[in-house]
């Protein structure tokens, strides 16, 4: 009954809002001002969710499958083809993948902690649609302007348009993850994933082209996309609505708030492929594939990163939302725990097992490089802790303090990476990673400290405003 009120009472509010609206007696400003301000208090509504354990055993299982056939078919390349073609392939992916981080808007994230459906899945859909193709677009671009032979340029754009599939299914993940239905994303994810590194071995091995192997994983995605993601988009939508929204007013506001999101994204990747730029441009292909390579095994990790973030965002936004501040701090606090773990148990294996692995997983020649893999774990140990805390303040719907942690972040990257690796080659690379990764990690806790001190003062705000807020209530609906 208490739940069917707060409904009923929101939508009353809302009402006179727009009526207000629509009469012309306040600005636009005004009332979206005071529309955020009079829905403060109205507590998120509780969606039943798995228990957290089946979430994340969902979530993992999901990105286990998908990372660990791409990083599957990252060893076929290596065992089946050469450096070169691995850096060929890793080339393509750090030429795409900062343009649709960006263009992404980070829109699934926004998506899976908008607790207060604020916005319906149509707009995220259509605003990822229209981005989407100003991504492709741009790649297509970039491809025209450079100095790369046909064949590197052809493996690119072929990468550029598996993207395009990857970051529409991207969006549709996000609404199965605010929905809580992660055996759902699990499943896309695990579809994906498995059609992918079987026909892109099939194809390597039978054609042993790189660019057949790259366009048979692009439609092996766009067919699971076809015949998964978007019955399932389709289902959880409301009868007799469509996937695409032609509201602009509603479609600018959505930009506006996630573009902050699509520029800290794409200044994470290329936080991570800037070192890459330059190991490629000073010492070749092949040490550009060794070290993309190298850098896939920090996958394990990875993984489990991503599969507690994205079971428990939509989980942490509501702990926020509803000022459950000790429950937020304290999942946080086991999150941060892990990450440190994963450097105390993680490099001492690396510099234990790490030569056996590489050359197993590689080739022999692979494992001289050892001293590097010790560094590319450490640096996951980092990038753990910060992805957690980035996690954090997305659930606290910060966006735009996000910007400055990792530009911060990337201007450190590109120093070291310019200092270091003509000298030092892959070693300085890795350093240079590092070094970003600490700034990452020391901003984000900053950060967190200063959206939790902030929601804690509102909390404590006098029951006079809250008076306040029903006057205004009241005025708009006179007038």
């Amino acid at each position: 009954m208490r739940k069917h009120n707060l409904r009923v009472e929101r939508s009353s509010v809302m009402e006179c809002e727009f009526e207000t609206a629509a009469q012309g007696s306040l600005g636009v400003g005004s009332i979206r001002g005071l529309k955020s301000q009079l829905s403060a208090p109205v507590t998120a509504a509780a969606v039943v969710g798995s228990p957290l354990r089946i979430a994340f055993g969902w979530t993992l299982a999901g990105n286990l499958i998908y990372y660990g056939c791409q990083w599957g078919m990252l060893s076929v390349l290596a065992k089946l083809g050469n450096p070169a073609i691995v850096g060929q392939f890793a080339l393509g992916v750090a030429i795409a993948a900062p343009v649709f981080m960006f263009t992404n808007l980070q829109l699934r994230g926004v998506q899976a902690t908008d607790s207060r459906s604020d916005f319906a899945f149509s707009d995220y859909f259509t605003l990822r649609c229209m981005a989407t193709c100003v991504g492709l677009a741009t790649v297509l671009a970039i491809v025209s302007f450079s100095r790369y032979d046909h064949q590197t340029s052809l493996i690119v754009v072929l990468v550029a348009l598996a993207k395009v599939v990857e970051s529409l299914s991207d969006v549709i993940l996000g609404l199965m993850q605010k929905n809580e239905r992660l055996d759902q994303m699990a499943t896309s994810l695990a579809l994906k994933g498995a059609a992918s590194i079987l026909v892109f071995t099939g194809a390597f091995w039978r054609f042993r082209s790189l660019i057949a192997a790259v366009a048979a994983m692009g439609l092996s995605w766009l067919l699971v996309f076809l015949t998964y993601d978007l019955p399932v988009a389709r289902r959880a939508g409301e009868p007799g609505t469509f996937l695409l929204n032609t509201n602009i007013p509603i479609l600018r506001q959505l930009t506006l708030l996630s573009l902050p999101l699509g520029f800290v994204m794409s200044l994470m990747s290329l936080n991570t492929n800037i070192p890459r730029y330059i190991l490629e441009h000073y010492k070749g292909p092949s040490e550009f594939g060794i070290y993309a390579s190298l850098a896939y095994m920090g996958t394990a990790a990875s993984l489990v990163i991503n599969a507690l973030g994205q079971s428990t965002s939509a989980r942490l936004s509501r702990m926020f939302a509803n000022q459950q501040f000790r429950g937020f701090k304290s999942l946080l606090r086991k999150f941060v725990l892990l990450g440190i773990s994963i450097g105390i148990f993680g490099v001492p294996a690396a510099a234990l097992f790490g030569r056996c692995v590489l050359s197993l997983v590689y080739r022999p020649e692979y494992a001289l490089y050892l001293n590097v893999l010790v560094v590319m774990v450490a640096t996951t140990s980092v990038l753990a802790i910060a992805s957690f805390l980035g996690y954090g303040m997305t659930a606290a719907r910060s966006f735009k303090a996000p910007l400055i942690v990792i530009s911060g972040s990337t201007l450190a990257t590109i120093l070291l990476s310019f200092g270091l690796i003509p000298r030092f080659g892959l070693m300085g690379a890795a350093f240079a990673l590092l070094s970003g990764a600490v700034v990452q990690a020391f901003g984000f806790t900053v950060g967190i400290m200063l959206e939790l001190k902030s929601a804690r003062v509102e909390a404590q705000m006098p029951y006079a405003s809250e008076n306040l807020k029903w006057k205004l209530r009241g005025v708009l609906c006179k007038r």
